[in-house]
């Protein structure tokens, strides 16, 4: 292999010939001849980097693929102001402006890549046995076979339909053009047939077994990702004709998961909710399958992160980062289980008809009687902190105010200048909590570890409740939804104002579940998109302007809905997935751009 090659090639897909794993940089460094090859097979330092190496692109930031934002700041679940949401809000998406697509195309073909070579060397190993275990290798294989799935869903989720590759092509491969487009149906039945094969193996623990494990994919991640897999291939995006043996597959996935792991892993009971984002990842956390090895502490807990950031920096440039919504605020139910919100009646979400006794007058705390994930997951006025969020267990609650004049948390009147000192406030009234401890707040009792989740036990829950609702399994569909609403402390979905047992309803309040459990974990991006419902709830966003009658924390409150855009446009079927970057579509012909970009 010419270094000189190497060097003219662009990016894209052809990382998958040349974003190699830092051992194999050696071969591309000597000649690459048979006595080097044994040099680096009898190095167990080498074959261990092979495994290794494929997890490079799975151990991302919260904003890692994204161009440094959160993927709920491309959804209705929160506003971000800055350049880059505002191109995709403004609809200036395109195959040669792929925004961040390109970023999550070239890190998962850069990924397969690694796998791909890792499956061809590791069996090759020529270290001693009582170094590296066949054992270990089985084990090793097994993982890369599962990170290597996982790549290619990332990939099927962001941009349609791909082929599965199971060879690290050589740099003579002149087969790009004929590569063709799967049908999805056909890619998530290769992806879940690798889970199954990972499964049947049996290398793989439940969960990590040594301390130097816990960051590494474990068997409960193989029925997980499965369970995902064919959620997404039975959803109306990908099954348009409703073809109900996929919705089948489906649940039966989501509830093999749920009995296979159901020795090692359990919901946290509510008191330790928030255990769930800030424990450190060495914790076997119970709930949680897995999640990545990096810790955004930095990000989430001190002045110099550069998104999910509350109070920003010293400059202008870190700013409040991504805010909830007020849309957001409404999912979380009163503690009756009825929404908050009947219904928006003007077209920006400035004034609604509320449901019940519930009311915003002044005096009032809207947030008061209100489902218990509603205080652990974002910060409103008055909103608390206590020893889970890294608080002392001896301390005093730290209390947080976002009213008007509020220094450094108060409500940002400007909604779109960057040049603005008060754009590091939130202009909706809201913070993000998740993942994000006391310290950050100014509080000395100590900060924790923020590692964004991949897999846990609740996302599963909800993959089944989704499932057995539109198989019209009823009952099912409830069984599920309540482990869920159970755990919360919410009632079950039976005894919630205006039940009816019907799967329209269900539905309903199945996705709401949905967006309320796991929000800010990258779900609501692709949900909006697998349900097609990008339409219908990825228009106008408002927020809520809090006062106070003495302009102190003492004073009467008063409550505002206030829209923030109505400017947001990423609606159309285009948006459904992403587009292949120009580049990457010429080269591949075969492939060409999803249906709608074309």
């Amino acid at each position: 292999m010419k270094r000189r090659n190497i060097l003219q090639l662009k990016s894209g897909i052809f990382l998958l010939l040349f974003a190699l794993a830092s051992c194999v940089d050696v071969l591309d460094q000597v000649p690459s001849d048979k006595i080097d090859i044994d040099r680096l097979l009898n190095k167990p330092a080498s074959i261990t980097e092979f495994r290794n190496n494929c997890y490079d692109q799975l151990n991302t930031t919260f904003a890692g693929q994204n161009s440094g934002q959160l993927l709920d700041a491309y959804t209705d679940d929160a506003f971000r102001a800055g350049t880059a949401t505002s191109d995709w809000h403004n609809a200036l998406l395109t195959p040669v402006n792929s925004l961040f697509a390109g970023l999550i195309w070239n890190a998962d073909w850069t990924g397969i890549r690694k796998c791909n070579l890792a499956l061809i060397y590791l069996p090759q190993s020529k270290v001693d046995k009582s170094q590296i275990t066949d054992a270990d290798l089985k084990k090793w294989m097994d993982e890369v076979k599962l990170i290597r799935a996982w790549y290619h869903f990332m990939l099927i989720k962001n941009f349609g339909p791909l082929p599965f590759i199971d060879q690290p092509f050589e740099p003579d491969y002149i087969g790009w053009s004929t590569l063709k487009r799967p049908t999805y149906d056909e890619i998530a039945t290769r992806i879940a047939k690798e889970c199954d094969e990972v499964i049947a193996s049996g290398s793989l623990p439940l969960r990590w077994q040594t301390s130097g494990d816990y960051d590494k994919l474990n068997l409960a991640v193989a029925y997980a990702l499965k369970a995902d897999v064919l959620l997404y291939n039975a959803s109306l995006l990908n099954n348009p004709t409703n073809d109900q043996t996929k919705w089948q597959r489906a649940a039966t996935a989501a509830q093999e998961c749920l009995t296979a792991i159901a020795p090692s892993y359990s919901l946290l009971a509510m008191a330790d909710y928030d255990k769930l984002y800030s424990e450190a990842v060495t914790v076997a956390n119970n709930e949680v399958i897995l999640r990545s090895l990096t810790n955004d502490a930095a990000v989430m807990n001190s002045n110099n992160g550069v998104d999910l950031k509350a109070l920003g920096s010293a400059t202008q440039s870190a700013n409040c980062g991504s805010v909830p919504t007020q849309e957001l605020v409404d999912c979380f139910e009163l503690t009756n289980g009825a929404l908050p919100v009947a219904s928006y009646s003007t077209p920006d979400h400035s004034a609604v008809t509320f449901n019940g006794t519930y009311n915003e007058n002044p005096g009032t705390n809207p947030y008061t009687g209100r489902d218990k994930r509603l205080q652990s997951s974002i910060v409103f006025n008055k909103a608390t902190y206590g020893k889970y969020k890294g608080q002392l267990a001896t301390a005093p609650d730290l209390v947080i105010y976002t009213y008007l004049g509020k220094t450094g948390t108060g409500f940002n009147l400007n909604t779109v200048s960057q040049l603005d000192a008060d754009v590091r406030l939130s202009c909706t009234g809201y913070y993000g909590k998740k993942f994000r401890s006391a310290s950050y707040w100014g509080s000395t009792a100590g900060g924790t570890t923020s590692h964004k989740i991949y897999f846990r036990l609740a996302e599963v829950y909800l993959n089944l409740a989704e499932a057995q609702c539109e198989l019209n399994n009823l009952d099912g569909a409830i069984t599920a939804l309540d482990m869920i609403r159970v755990r919360a402390g919410q009632p079950v979905i039976s005894l919630v104002p205006g039940f009816a047992k019907t799967k329209d309803f269900l539905m309903q309040r199945i996705r709401n579940e949905r967006r309320v459990e796991l929000c800010f974990e990258d779900h609501r991006f692709y949900d909006q998109r697998r349900w097609k419902i990008l339409s219908s709830t990825n228009g106008p966003i408002s927020g809520m302007k809090v006062t106070s009658s003495t302009g102190t924390d003492t004073g009467v409150f008063s409550y505002q809905r206030t829209p923030i855009s109505t400017n947001r446009n990423a609606i159309s079927d285009k948006y459904l997935v992403l587009p292949i970057p120009q580049e990457e579509a010429r080269r591949l012909q075969g492939l060409g751009q999803p249906a709608a970009w074309q």
